[in-house]
């Protein structure tokens, strides 16, 4: 696991907004420093260099746990992620 960022706060829909200094891909899991999966990037935001990475969190967490631990480091995930859209054709 790599390190994303810091908790910055939580959005009004429940998404998990985090301070970052490199870009993660979209739908890569995020985890805690305990190594518990708390969601998924989501969205990616703001400057190039800093970014905010905005984390969705599994339906067993709620977002209003994370209010109060700004600052908390979260990581991510290095396993690749299942691509989106569509898949070109295979020549035979």
């Amino acid at each position: 696991m790599k390190s994303l960022g810091n908790i910055s706060h939580v959005s009004s829909k429940g998404r998990i907004i985090v301070r970052s200094t490199r870009t993660p891909q979209l739908g890569a899991p995020v985890f805690t420093s305990e190594g518990r999966m708390i969601g998924k990037v989501h969205d990616i935001f703001g400057p190039t260099r800093n970014p905010y990475i905005s984390v969705k969190p599994v339906r067993a967490i709620k977002p209003e746990k994370f209010e109060n631990r700004a600052g908390e480091t979260l990581y991510v995930g290095i396993k690749n992620v299942k691509k989106w859209g569509r898949r070109k054709r295979r020549r035979k």
